[in-house]
Protein backbone atom coordinates (compact mmCIF):
# COMPACT_ATOMS: atom_id res chain seq x y z
CA UNK A 1 0.00 0.00 0.00
CA UNK A 2 1.36 3.23 -0.61
CA UNK A 3 2.16 5.87 1.28
CA UNK A 4 0.25 8.96 2.16
CA UNK A 5 3.33 10.84 2.18
CA UNK A 6 5.05 8.83 -0.41
CA UNK A 7 4.31 9.99 -4.32
CA UNK A 8 2.88 7.53 -6.63
CA UNK A 9 5.30 5.30 -8.53
CA UNK A 10 3.99 7.64 -11.81
CA UNK A 11 4.68 10.86 -9.72
CA UNK A 12 8.55 9.66 -9.36
CA UNK A 13 8.63 8.66 -13.36
CA UNK A 14 7.57 12.48 -13.78
CA UNK A 15 10.01 13.86 -11.55
CA UNK A 16 12.27 11.54 -12.88
CA UNK A 17 11.86 12.89 -16.62
CA UNK A 18 12.00 16.17 -15.39
CA UNK A 19 15.13 16.17 -13.67
CA UNK A 20 16.30 14.22 -16.60
CA UNK A 21 15.20 16.93 -18.77
CA UNK A 22 16.72 19.79 -17.22
CA UNK A 23 20.11 17.65 -17.42
CA UNK A 24 19.36 16.87 -21.27
CA UNK A 25 19.00 20.22 -21.95
CA UNK A 26 22.33 21.50 -20.49
CA UNK A 27 24.17 18.33 -21.65
CA UNK A 28 23.14 18.75 -25.13
CA UNK A 29 24.49 22.02 -24.98
CA UNK A 30 27.56 21.47 -23.69
CA UNK A 31 28.04 18.60 -24.90
CA UNK A 32 27.79 20.73 -28.37
CA UNK A 33 29.79 23.54 -27.58
CA UNK A 34 32.21 20.51 -26.60
CA UNK A 35 31.90 18.93 -30.03
CA UNK A 36 32.98 22.63 -31.48
CA UNK A 37 35.55 22.86 -29.34
CA UNK A 38 37.36 19.58 -30.69
CA UNK A 39 36.12 20.51 -34.10
CA UNK A 40 38.08 24.06 -33.41
CA UNK A 41 41.53 22.18 -32.47
CA UNK A 42 41.24 19.70 -35.48
CA UNK A 43 41.05 22.46 -37.72
CA UNK A 44 44.46 24.17 -36.20
CA UNK A 45 46.33 21.01 -35.01
CA UNK A 46 44.83 18.07 -37.59
CA UNK A 47 45.01 14.99 -35.93
CA UNK A 48 48.33 13.72 -37.02
CA UNK A 49 51.64 14.64 -37.67
CA UNK A 50 51.61 13.37 -40.99
CA UNK A 51 49.23 15.32 -42.45
CA UNK A 52 48.98 18.02 -39.93
CA UNK A 53 52.72 18.76 -40.14
CA UNK A 54 53.09 19.35 -35.97
CA UNK A 55 53.61 17.06 -32.89
CA UNK A 56 50.84 19.26 -31.08
CA UNK A 57 47.81 17.02 -31.83
CA UNK A 58 49.83 14.57 -30.01
CA UNK A 59 51.55 16.18 -27.41
CA UNK A 60 48.54 18.64 -26.88
CA UNK A 61 45.84 15.65 -25.81
CA UNK A 62 48.23 13.56 -23.69
CA UNK A 63 49.83 16.46 -21.36
CA UNK A 64 45.69 17.80 -20.87
CA UNK A 65 44.76 14.37 -19.90
CA UNK A 66 47.13 14.43 -16.86
CA UNK A 67 45.24 16.53 -14.60
CA UNK A 68 42.17 14.65 -15.47
CA UNK A 69 43.63 11.33 -14.21
CA UNK A 70 45.55 12.67 -11.31
CA UNK A 71 42.15 14.28 -10.31
CA UNK A 72 40.11 11.24 -10.47
CA UNK A 73 43.05 9.22 -9.00
CA UNK A 74 43.26 11.62 -6.21
CA UNK A 75 39.83 12.86 -5.23
CA UNK A 76 37.64 12.50 -8.29
CA UNK A 77 35.88 9.47 -7.44
CA UNK A 78 35.16 10.20 -3.48
CA UNK A 79 33.93 13.32 -4.59
CA UNK A 80 31.64 12.55 -7.63
CA UNK A 81 30.65 9.20 -5.54
CA UNK A 82 30.47 9.26 -2.16
CA UNK A 83 30.02 13.06 -0.91
CA UNK A 84 26.45 13.15 -2.42
CA UNK A 85 25.11 10.12 -0.80
CA UNK A 86 26.47 11.29 2.52
CA UNK A 87 25.51 14.79 2.13
CA UNK A 88 21.81 14.12 1.07
CA UNK A 89 22.19 11.83 3.85
CA UNK A 90 22.59 14.21 6.46
CA UNK A 91 20.25 16.48 4.70
CA UNK A 92 17.05 13.98 4.96
CA UNK A 93 18.13 12.75 8.98
CA UNK A 94 19.80 15.61 10.58
CA UNK A 95 20.28 19.39 10.24
CA UNK A 96 20.97 21.66 7.11
CA UNK A 97 23.13 23.19 9.21
CA UNK A 98 25.17 20.17 10.16
CA UNK A 99 24.92 19.13 6.52
CA UNK A 100 26.74 22.51 5.45
CA UNK A 101 29.16 22.13 8.31
CA UNK A 102 30.17 18.89 6.95
CA UNK A 103 29.95 19.87 3.19
CA UNK A 104 32.38 22.83 4.39
CA UNK A 105 34.81 20.58 6.04
CA UNK A 106 34.72 18.79 2.73
CA UNK A 107 35.48 21.26 0.48
CA UNK A 108 38.37 22.77 2.45
CA UNK A 109 40.00 19.27 2.87
CA UNK A 110 39.68 18.99 -0.86
CA UNK A 111 41.17 22.43 -1.60
CA UNK A 112 43.96 21.85 0.46
CA UNK A 113 44.92 18.55 -0.59
CA UNK A 114 44.44 18.99 -4.59
CA UNK A 115 46.49 22.43 -3.90
CA UNK A 116 49.51 20.30 -2.14
CA UNK A 117 49.20 17.84 -5.63
CA UNK A 118 48.85 20.56 -7.61
CA UNK A 119 52.69 22.02 -6.75
CA UNK A 120 54.21 18.42 -6.68
CA UNK A 121 52.67 17.86 -10.34
CA UNK A 122 54.51 20.49 -11.86
CA UNK A 123 57.26 19.64 -9.87
CA UNK A 124 57.14 16.11 -11.59
CA UNK A 125 55.68 16.83 -14.83
CA UNK A 126 58.87 15.24 -16.34
CA UNK A 127 58.81 12.16 -14.30
CA UNK A 128 54.59 11.54 -15.35
CA UNK A 129 55.17 12.27 -19.23
CA UNK A 130 58.08 10.05 -19.03
CA UNK A 131 55.97 7.28 -17.76
CA UNK A 132 53.19 8.07 -19.88
CA UNK A 133 55.91 7.49 -22.66
CA UNK A 134 57.56 4.44 -21.30
CA UNK A 135 57.62 2.45 -24.50
CA UNK A 136 58.56 5.80 -26.53
CA UNK A 137 56.77 7.28 -29.08
CA UNK A 138 55.94 7.89 -32.66
CA UNK A 139 58.88 8.62 -34.94
CA UNK A 140 59.32 10.36 -37.95
CA UNK A 141 62.26 12.57 -39.51
CA UNK A 142 63.51 14.89 -36.86
CA UNK A 143 60.76 13.90 -34.56
CA UNK A 144 61.91 11.79 -31.47
CA UNK A 145 60.69 10.23 -28.32
CA UNK A 146 62.58 12.92 -26.29
CA UNK A 147 61.48 15.61 -28.59
CA UNK A 148 57.90 14.43 -28.11
CA UNK A 149 58.40 14.50 -24.39
CA UNK A 150 59.83 17.71 -24.26
CA UNK A 151 56.89 19.16 -25.55
CA UNK A 152 54.27 17.58 -23.87
CA UNK A 153 56.16 18.47 -20.31
CA UNK A 154 56.10 22.40 -21.23
CA UNK A 155 52.59 21.86 -21.76
CA UNK A 156 51.91 20.03 -18.89
CA UNK A 157 53.23 22.22 -16.18
CA UNK A 158 50.08 24.92 -17.32
CA UNK A 159 47.64 21.90 -16.82
CA UNK A 160 48.53 20.91 -13.34
CA UNK A 161 46.22 23.91 -11.74
CA UNK A 162 43.57 22.00 -13.77
CA UNK A 163 43.48 19.69 -10.71
CA UNK A 164 41.93 22.37 -8.00
CA UNK A 165 39.30 23.66 -10.41
CA UNK A 166 37.93 19.65 -11.54
CA UNK A 167 38.11 19.72 -7.76
CA UNK A 168 35.92 22.96 -7.03
CA UNK A 169 33.43 22.34 -9.75
CA UNK A 170 32.87 18.27 -8.72
CA UNK A 171 32.01 19.95 -5.29
CA UNK A 172 29.61 22.71 -6.66
CA UNK A 173 28.13 20.10 -8.69
CA UNK A 174 27.53 17.61 -6.01
CA UNK A 175 25.87 20.58 -3.60
CA UNK A 176 23.83 21.58 -6.13
CA UNK A 177 22.33 17.73 -7.33
CA UNK A 178 21.98 17.07 -3.85
CA UNK A 179 19.46 20.06 -4.01
CA UNK A 180 17.75 18.50 -7.04
CA UNK A 181 18.77 21.57 -9.01
CA UNK A 182 20.99 19.89 -11.98
CA UNK A 183 21.00 23.04 -14.17
CA UNK A 184 24.03 25.12 -13.19
CA UNK A 185 26.02 21.88 -13.48
CA UNK A 186 24.82 20.85 -16.43
CA UNK A 187 25.37 24.11 -17.91
CA UNK A 188 28.60 24.78 -16.60
CA UNK A 189 31.07 22.83 -18.98
CA UNK A 190 29.63 25.51 -21.82
CA UNK A 191 31.84 28.20 -19.74
CA UNK A 192 34.62 25.91 -20.37
CA UNK A 193 34.43 25.49 -23.70
CA UNK A 194 33.62 28.48 -25.08
CA UNK A 195 36.91 29.89 -23.63
CA UNK A 196 38.94 27.00 -25.24
CA UNK A 197 36.81 27.90 -28.58
CA UNK A 198 38.23 31.92 -27.85
CA UNK A 199 41.79 30.54 -27.10
CA UNK A 200 42.09 28.27 -30.37
CA UNK A 201 40.91 31.31 -32.63
CA UNK A 202 42.88 33.96 -31.29
CA UNK A 203 45.81 31.21 -31.37
CA UNK A 204 45.02 30.46 -35.29
CA UNK A 205 45.74 33.99 -35.74
CA UNK A 206 48.54 34.51 -33.58
CA UNK A 207 51.62 34.83 -35.76
CA UNK A 208 54.94 32.54 -36.07
CA UNK A 209 54.62 28.67 -36.57
CA UNK A 210 51.92 26.83 -34.72
CA UNK A 211 54.61 25.20 -31.89
CA UNK A 212 56.60 28.22 -31.11
CA UNK A 213 56.73 29.49 -28.04
CA UNK A 214 53.91 31.66 -27.91
CA UNK A 215 51.26 29.44 -29.10
CA UNK A 216 52.18 27.12 -26.79
CA UNK A 217 51.73 29.09 -23.97
CA UNK A 218 49.01 31.09 -25.17
CA UNK A 219 47.31 27.16 -25.68
CA UNK A 220 47.88 25.55 -22.47
CA UNK A 221 47.02 29.20 -20.47
CA UNK A 222 43.41 29.39 -22.06
CA UNK A 223 42.58 25.61 -21.95
CA UNK A 224 43.58 26.12 -17.91
CA UNK A 225 41.64 29.15 -17.77
CA UNK A 226 38.71 27.04 -19.62
CA UNK A 227 38.46 24.69 -16.55
CA UNK A 228 38.40 27.09 -13.90
CA UNK A 229 35.53 29.15 -15.32
CA UNK A 230 33.70 25.81 -15.06
CA UNK A 231 33.89 25.31 -11.42
CA UNK A 232 32.89 29.38 -10.73
CA UNK A 233 30.41 29.79 -13.17
CA UNK A 234 28.67 27.64 -10.67
CA UNK A 235 29.41 30.27 -7.29
CA UNK A 236 25.41 32.35 -8.49
CA UNK A 237 23.60 28.83 -8.29
CA UNK A 238 25.04 27.92 -4.88
CA UNK A 239 24.31 31.57 -3.62
CA UNK A 240 20.88 30.81 -4.38
CA UNK A 241 20.11 27.26 -2.39
CA UNK A 242 21.31 29.25 0.54
CA UNK A 243 25.54 27.91 0.66
CA UNK A 244 26.42 27.95 4.38
CA UNK A 245 30.15 28.14 3.76
CA UNK A 246 31.86 27.84 7.06
CA UNK A 247 36.14 27.94 7.65
CA UNK A 248 36.46 24.11 9.44
CA UNK A 249 39.01 21.44 8.96
CA UNK A 250 36.77 18.82 11.19
CA UNK A 251 38.26 15.38 10.70
CA UNK A 252 36.97 13.38 13.63
CA UNK A 253 33.29 14.36 12.34
CA UNK A 254 31.43 11.03 12.10
CA UNK A 255 30.70 11.90 8.46
CA UNK A 256 34.26 12.82 7.23
CA UNK A 257 35.04 9.55 9.05
CA UNK A 258 32.78 7.80 7.19
CA UNK A 259 33.74 9.15 3.76
CA UNK A 260 37.13 8.39 4.58
CA UNK A 261 36.90 4.34 6.08
CA UNK A 262 34.39 4.42 2.52
CA UNK A 263 36.88 6.32 0.39
CA UNK A 264 39.91 3.19 0.89
CA UNK A 265 38.31 0.78 -1.63
CA UNK A 266 36.94 4.11 -3.60
CA UNK A 267 40.67 4.70 -3.99
CA UNK A 268 41.72 1.15 -4.82
CA UNK A 269 38.81 1.33 -7.85
CA UNK A 270 40.49 4.30 -9.15
CA UNK A 271 43.51 3.30 -9.05
CA UNK A 272 43.39 0.06 -10.63
CA UNK A 273 41.26 1.72 -13.30
CA UNK A 274 43.67 4.73 -13.67
CA UNK A 275 46.33 1.41 -14.52
CA UNK A 276 44.42 0.74 -17.69
CA UNK A 277 44.17 4.41 -18.53
CA UNK A 278 48.08 4.72 -18.25
CA UNK A 279 48.51 1.45 -20.65
CA UNK A 280 46.36 2.67 -23.11
CA UNK A 281 48.42 6.33 -22.88
CA UNK A 282 51.12 4.27 -23.36
CA UNK A 283 50.23 2.28 -26.29
CA UNK A 284 48.19 5.02 -28.43
CA UNK A 285 51.54 7.07 -28.02
CA UNK A 286 53.37 5.26 -29.92
CA UNK A 287 51.32 5.81 -32.88
CA UNK A 288 51.21 9.22 -34.88
CA UNK A 289 47.39 10.40 -34.31
CA UNK A 290 47.14 7.68 -31.54
CA UNK A 291 46.43 9.46 -29.16
CA UNK A 292 44.50 12.29 -30.48
CA UNK A 293 41.98 9.49 -32.37
CA UNK A 294 41.65 7.87 -29.60
CA UNK A 295 40.15 10.88 -27.29
CA UNK A 296 38.60 12.41 -30.27
CA UNK A 297 36.45 8.82 -31.27
CA UNK A 298 35.99 9.05 -26.99
CA UNK A 299 34.01 12.37 -27.34
CA UNK A 300 32.09 11.18 -30.28
CA UNK A 301 31.58 7.91 -28.29
CA UNK A 302 30.75 10.26 -24.97
CA UNK A 303 28.38 12.40 -27.11
CA UNK A 304 25.03 10.08 -26.39
CA UNK A 305 25.97 8.77 -23.65
CA UNK A 306 26.87 12.27 -21.94
CA UNK A 307 23.14 13.35 -23.33
CA UNK A 308 20.61 10.86 -22.40
CA UNK A 309 22.86 8.33 -19.99
CA UNK A 310 24.06 10.65 -18.02
CA UNK A 311 21.03 12.99 -17.81
CA UNK A 312 19.38 9.67 -16.40
CA UNK A 313 21.97 8.35 -13.98
CA UNK A 314 22.11 11.56 -12.78
CA UNK A 315 18.72 12.01 -12.20
CA UNK A 316 18.34 8.95 -10.38
CA UNK A 317 21.01 8.80 -8.34
CA UNK A 318 19.57 11.39 -5.92
CA UNK A 319 16.49 9.58 -5.64
CA UNK A 320 17.85 5.76 -4.97
CA UNK A 321 20.38 7.02 -2.55
CA UNK A 322 17.48 8.47 -0.42
CA UNK A 323 15.30 5.36 -0.57
CA UNK A 324 18.63 3.69 0.06
CA UNK A 325 18.99 5.33 3.43
CA UNK A 326 15.24 5.27 3.92
CA UNK A 327 15.36 1.83 3.54
CA UNK A 328 12.86 2.00 0.99
CA UNK A 329 14.23 -1.23 -1.26
CA UNK A 330 10.99 -1.66 -3.44
CA UNK A 331 11.43 2.01 -4.56
CA UNK A 332 14.99 1.99 -5.32
CA UNK A 333 14.26 -1.22 -7.35
CA UNK A 334 11.67 0.19 -9.43
CA UNK A 335 13.98 3.48 -9.69
CA UNK A 336 17.08 1.19 -11.00
CA UNK A 337 14.49 -0.79 -13.45
CA UNK A 338 13.47 2.52 -15.03
CA UNK A 339 17.16 3.84 -15.49
CA UNK A 340 17.79 0.92 -17.26
CA UNK A 341 15.13 0.19 -19.63
CA UNK A 342 14.83 4.45 -20.31
CA UNK A 343 18.97 3.97 -21.15
CA UNK A 344 18.35 0.93 -23.44
CA UNK A 345 15.91 3.00 -25.45
CA UNK A 346 18.13 6.08 -26.19
CA UNK A 347 21.04 4.63 -26.31
CA UNK A 348 20.80 1.79 -28.57
CA UNK A 349 19.86 3.69 -31.40
CA UNK A 350 22.78 5.99 -31.23
CA UNK A 351 25.08 3.01 -31.12
CA UNK A 352 23.71 2.03 -34.95
CA UNK A 353 24.33 5.51 -35.96
CA UNK A 354 27.79 5.13 -35.43
CA UNK A 355 28.57 1.00 -36.45
CA UNK A 356 26.63 2.34 -39.83
CA UNK A 357 28.34 6.42 -40.25
CA UNK A 358 30.89 7.11 -38.65
CA UNK A 359 32.91 8.21 -41.72
CA UNK A 360 30.32 9.89 -43.39
CA UNK A 361 30.36 11.93 -39.63
CA UNK A 362 33.53 12.35 -39.26
CA UNK A 363 34.19 13.53 -43.11
CA UNK A 364 31.53 16.05 -42.52
CA UNK A 365 31.81 17.63 -39.17
CA UNK A 366 35.70 17.65 -39.12
CA UNK A 367 37.14 16.89 -42.49
CA UNK A 368 38.29 20.43 -42.60
CA UNK A 369 41.91 22.62 -42.39
CA UNK A 370 44.43 20.98 -41.19
CA UNK A 371 42.34 17.20 -40.63
CA UNK A 372 42.93 15.52 -43.67
CA UNK A 373 40.92 12.63 -45.15
CA UNK A 374 43.66 10.10 -43.58
CA UNK A 375 42.73 11.65 -40.13
CA UNK A 376 39.15 10.71 -40.94
CA UNK A 377 39.84 7.27 -42.23
CA UNK A 378 41.74 6.69 -38.50
CA UNK A 379 39.12 8.39 -36.51
CA UNK A 380 36.36 6.35 -37.98
CA UNK A 381 38.20 2.91 -37.52
CA UNK A 382 38.52 3.77 -34.12
CA UNK A 383 35.26 5.59 -33.72
CA UNK A 384 33.58 2.05 -35.51
CA UNK A 385 34.73 -0.23 -32.41
CA UNK A 386 33.86 2.14 -29.60
CA UNK A 387 30.77 1.85 -30.72
CA UNK A 388 30.55 -1.09 -30.03
CA UNK A 389 30.85 -0.78 -25.98
CA UNK A 390 28.36 2.62 -26.07
CA UNK A 391 25.26 0.08 -24.68
CA UNK A 392 27.47 -2.20 -22.29
CA UNK A 393 29.13 0.99 -20.76
CA UNK A 394 26.14 3.10 -20.42
CA UNK A 395 23.99 0.19 -18.40
CA UNK A 396 27.63 0.02 -16.40
CA UNK A 397 27.81 3.31 -15.33
CA UNK A 398 24.24 2.81 -14.20
CA UNK A 399 25.51 -0.14 -12.33
CA UNK A 400 27.94 1.33 -10.32
CA UNK A 401 25.97 4.15 -9.37
CA UNK A 402 23.83 1.81 -8.18
CA UNK A 403 26.05 0.43 -5.75
CA UNK A 404 27.30 3.75 -4.55
CA UNK A 405 23.65 5.27 -3.91
CA UNK A 406 23.96 2.16 -1.35
CA UNK A 407 27.24 3.67 -0.12
CA UNK A 408 28.89 0.57 -1.20
CA UNK A 409 32.11 1.22 -3.12
CA UNK A 410 34.27 -1.85 -1.81
CA UNK A 411 32.06 -4.26 -4.48
CA UNK A 412 32.82 -2.34 -7.41
CA UNK A 413 35.94 -2.01 -6.58
CA UNK A 414 36.23 -5.68 -5.97
CA UNK A 415 35.02 -6.12 -9.66
CA UNK A 416 36.80 -3.63 -11.16
CA UNK A 417 40.33 -5.59 -10.47
CA UNK A 418 39.06 -8.81 -12.90
CA UNK A 419 37.66 -5.93 -15.51
CA UNK A 420 41.24 -3.85 -15.29
CA UNK A 421 42.52 -7.12 -16.15
CA UNK A 422 40.79 -7.99 -18.73
CA UNK A 423 41.15 -4.56 -20.12
CA UNK A 424 44.96 -4.50 -20.11
CA UNK A 425 44.72 -7.80 -21.92
CA UNK A 426 42.47 -7.13 -24.51
CA UNK A 427 44.15 -4.21 -25.15
CA UNK A 428 47.53 -5.53 -25.21
CA UNK A 429 46.08 -8.35 -27.98
CA UNK A 430 43.74 -6.22 -30.17
CA UNK A 431 46.42 -2.98 -29.94
CA UNK A 432 49.53 -5.33 -31.31
CA UNK A 433 46.74 -7.11 -33.88
CA UNK A 434 44.65 -3.83 -34.77
CA UNK A 435 46.64 -1.08 -33.83
CA UNK A 436 45.11 2.36 -32.28
CA UNK A 437 41.40 0.48 -33.24
CA UNK A 438 42.53 -2.46 -30.62
CA UNK A 439 42.55 0.03 -27.78
CA UNK A 440 38.59 1.10 -28.40
CA UNK A 441 37.56 -2.92 -29.01
CA UNK A 442 39.75 -3.12 -25.25
CA UNK A 443 37.40 -0.98 -24.49
CA UNK A 444 34.38 -2.18 -25.47
CA UNK A 445 35.45 -6.07 -24.59
CA UNK A 446 36.03 -4.73 -20.72
CA UNK A 447 32.44 -3.03 -20.21
CA UNK A 448 31.26 -5.71 -21.73
CA UNK A 449 32.37 -8.28 -19.04
CA UNK A 450 32.36 -4.81 -16.12
CA UNK A 451 28.45 -5.00 -17.39
CA UNK A 452 27.70 -8.74 -16.72
CA UNK A 453 29.63 -9.19 -13.59
CA UNK A 454 28.08 -5.77 -11.88
CA UNK A 455 24.69 -7.28 -12.82
CA UNK A 456 24.48 -10.69 -11.49
CA UNK A 457 26.28 -9.34 -8.19
CA UNK A 458 23.22 -6.51 -8.19
CA UNK A 459 21.23 -9.08 -8.19
CA UNK A 460 22.29 -11.94 -5.96
CA UNK A 461 22.37 -8.78 -3.05
CA UNK A 462 19.14 -7.27 -4.16
CA UNK A 463 17.15 -10.78 -5.35
CA UNK A 464 14.61 -9.89 -8.48
CA UNK A 465 15.23 -6.50 -10.15
CA UNK A 466 12.64 -6.65 -12.64
CA UNK A 467 14.89 -8.75 -15.20
CA UNK A 468 11.76 -9.89 -17.35
CA UNK A 469 10.53 -6.25 -18.15
CA UNK A 470 14.51 -5.52 -18.88
CA UNK A 471 14.35 -8.34 -20.73
CA UNK A 472 11.24 -7.17 -22.75
CA UNK A 473 12.89 -3.92 -23.28
CA UNK A 474 15.95 -5.51 -24.96
CA UNK A 475 14.18 -7.65 -27.35
CA UNK A 476 12.14 -4.87 -28.79
CA UNK A 477 15.26 -2.46 -28.74
CA UNK A 478 16.80 -4.98 -30.97
CA UNK A 479 14.32 -5.66 -33.17
CA UNK A 480 14.04 -1.78 -34.00
CA UNK A 481 17.60 -1.76 -34.18
CA UNK A 482 17.99 -4.28 -36.67
CA UNK A 483 15.09 -2.69 -38.88
CA UNK A 484 16.85 0.75 -38.52
CA UNK A 485 20.24 -0.87 -39.60
CA UNK A 486 19.01 -2.24 -43.00
CA UNK A 487 17.53 1.14 -43.60
CA UNK A 488 20.40 3.00 -43.05
CA UNK A 489 22.55 0.46 -45.49
CA UNK A 490 20.15 0.54 -48.19
CA UNK A 491 20.02 4.23 -47.86
CA UNK A 492 23.83 4.55 -48.02
CA UNK A 493 24.01 2.44 -51.19
CA UNK A 494 21.06 4.30 -53.55
CA UNK A 495 22.93 7.47 -51.98
CA UNK A 496 26.23 6.31 -53.66
CA UNK A 497 24.62 5.23 -57.00
CA UNK A 498 23.02 8.97 -57.05
CA UNK A 499 25.99 11.01 -56.04
CA UNK A 500 29.21 9.18 -56.43
CA UNK A 501 30.92 12.53 -56.21
CA UNK A 502 31.86 14.32 -52.94
CA UNK A 503 31.49 17.77 -51.87
CA UNK A 504 29.89 19.48 -49.03
CA UNK A 505 26.16 19.02 -50.11
CA UNK A 506 26.67 15.14 -50.83
CA UNK A 507 28.82 14.62 -47.62
CA UNK A 508 25.65 16.29 -45.82
CA UNK A 509 23.08 14.12 -47.27
CA UNK A 510 25.27 11.21 -46.67
CA UNK A 511 25.39 11.74 -43.22
CA UNK A 512 21.83 13.02 -42.84
CA UNK A 513 19.27 11.14 -44.90
CA UNK A 514 20.40 7.66 -43.66
CA UNK A 515 20.41 8.73 -39.63
CA UNK A 516 16.91 10.92 -40.05
CA UNK A 517 15.59 7.93 -41.65
CA UNK A 518 17.04 5.12 -39.48
CA UNK A 519 15.74 6.95 -36.40
CA UNK A 520 12.17 7.42 -37.88
CA UNK A 521 12.00 4.07 -38.70
CA UNK A 522 13.54 3.15 -34.91
CA UNK A 523 10.97 4.67 -33.34
CA UNK A 524 8.25 3.84 -35.29
CA UNK A 525 8.45 0.40 -34.77
CA UNK A 526 9.09 0.90 -30.92
CA UNK A 527 6.17 2.73 -30.84
CA UNK A 528 4.14 -0.49 -32.60
CA UNK A 529 5.61 -2.75 -30.35
CA UNK A 530 4.28 -0.87 -27.60
CA UNK A 531 7.65 0.03 -25.52
CA UNK A 532 6.15 1.88 -22.39
CA UNK A 533 9.47 3.45 -21.93
CA UNK A 534 8.73 5.90 -24.97
CA UNK A 535 6.24 7.51 -22.58
CA UNK A 536 9.45 8.64 -20.10
CA UNK A 537 11.35 9.91 -23.80
CA UNK A 538 8.21 11.40 -25.18
CA UNK A 539 8.45 13.32 -21.40
CA UNK A 540 11.84 14.34 -21.65
CA UNK A 541 11.17 15.68 -24.84
CA UNK A 542 8.24 17.82 -24.49
CA UNK A 543 9.98 19.04 -20.92
CA UNK A 544 13.15 20.01 -22.79
CA UNK A 545 10.81 21.84 -25.53
CA UNK A 546 8.70 23.50 -22.84
CA UNK A 547 11.76 25.07 -21.43
CA UNK A 548 13.21 26.25 -24.62
CA UNK A 549 9.52 28.01 -26.30
CA UNK A 550 8.71 30.18 -23.88
CA UNK A 551 12.41 31.51 -23.75
CA UNK A 552 11.79 32.37 -27.33
CA UNK A 553 8.40 33.58 -26.04
CA UNK A 554 9.79 36.06 -23.93
CA UNK A 555 12.55 37.26 -26.90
Amino acid sequence: MTSVMEPAPREESTVFAADAAVMAVGTTISRVTGFLRYAALAYVLGLTLRFGETNLPSTYNLANSMPNMIYDLVLGGIIASLFIPVFVEYLTTRSREEAWYVASSVTNISVILLGVVTVLGIAASPIIIRLMTLFGSYNAGDVTTQVVRDQATFMLRFFVPQIIFYGLSAIFGGLLNSHRHFKAPAFAPIANNLVVIATVVVFYFLPGPRDNYLHLVFLAVGTTVGVAAQAFVQVPALMRIGVRYQPVLDFKHPAIRKIGRLAVPLLGYVLLWQVGTWFVFALAIQVDGGVPSYQYAQMFFQLPYGIFAVSIITAIFPAMSEHSALRKMSRFKETFNLGVRSTLLIIVPCAVIYLTLSQPIIRFLLEHGFFKAGDTDLLAGVLFYFALGLIPYSIDMLLVKTFYSMQDTRTPMIINCFVVAINIGANLLFFHLMGVEGLALGFATAYAFSTVIHATVLRLRLGRLGGRRVLATVTKTLAAASAMALVIYASQQLLTRLHPAAGFWTDLLDMLLPMAEGLVVFFFVAHALGMEELTILKDMLARQLGRLVPRRRRA
